[in-house]
């Protein structure tokens, strides 16, 4: 296993444990988590004859890049973060793939990013990342997608889309919450109690570490509406850009490169 990660837990640190509420928290705020993911293993396996390279962008603890290397299992994939105190748990969480798992600290906002990829990608795919990133900052990284993926590779992101009526967002956020009820999901822990538990197990010095590395981030956390992103697709050579999913404000989109 390959990793560029910049950080090391403390000695017996049960990573294990902290992959358990990782998890556990996103689905508080992410009704039908496994059913996304999924769907996204689906859609590159109805569409892709062979994958071997595959990046995940903005791999967090690496939930979705070890549930692709578990069904690929010729696959390569390169996750891509720059969160200094999650890639560590990513390590830790593929490290039973050997050397078809690779780690790299890179900032998406950041043309840099590709840096050390094996180019062309067979397929790009992130989950409820890339909200973080400002329009701007989204346009350059479609921009980038239409280089480094290959003539047919395939495209997709599962994150939160905004809808453009005030009203259909409210309804969307509405039956998001009866949602989480029905799946038992509401009362898991929070992303503020995370990372307040996370940081302070990991060490004193971990939220300053954090914060420095990360800085600013000017995305939101409602997304952009679904329209602006398949436009953007269009626009740097993707076609068939489609939802493939959707859940109220949560989308599977993408498209094939052309």
């Amino acid at each position: 296993m390959s990793t560029d990660t910049h950080f090391e837990l403390p000695p017996k640190f049960d990573w294990r444990s902290w992959v358990v509420r990782w998890d556990s928290m996103q689905q508080r705020y992410l009704p039908r988590r496994d059913e996304r993911l999924e769907r996204v293993i689906q859609l590159i396996r109805s569409t892709q004859n062979a994958v071997t390279r595959v990046a995940d962008l903005g791999c967090g603890t690496g939930s979705l890049t070890a549930l692709i290397l578990e069904r690929f299992p010729d696959v390569h994939v390169y996750g891509v973060d720059f969160d200094p105190t999650m890639l560590p748990l990513a390590r830790e969480r593929l490290s039973g793939f050997g050397n078809r798992a690779h780690l790299l600290r890179r900032d998406l906002r950041n043309e840099s990013w590709v840096k050390d990829l094996p180019l062309p990608l067979d397929a790009a795919v992130s989950a409820t990342a890339l909200h973080w990133l400002s329009p701007s900052q989204m346009e350059r990284l479609y921009c980038q997608l239409g280089h480094v993926i290959r003539q047919d590779g395939i495209f997709l992101n599962a994150d939160h889309v905004s809808s453009e009526s005030a009203v259909i967002q409210k309804a969307w956020e509405s039956e998001c919450a009866e949602m989480r009820a029905q799946e038992g999901s509401s009362d898991n822990e929070s992303w503020e109690e995370f990372w307040s538990s996370y940081l302070e197990a990991l060490g004193v010095d971990a939220c300053r570490i954090r914060k420095e590395a990360l800085g600013e981030w000017e995305g939101s956390e409602s997304g952009l509406p679904l329209s602006w992103h398949l436009d953007w697709l269009r626009a740097n050579g993707f076609i068939a850009v489609d939802c493939f999913w959707r859940c109220g404000f949560d989308a599977i989109y993408g498209g094939i490169r052309a």
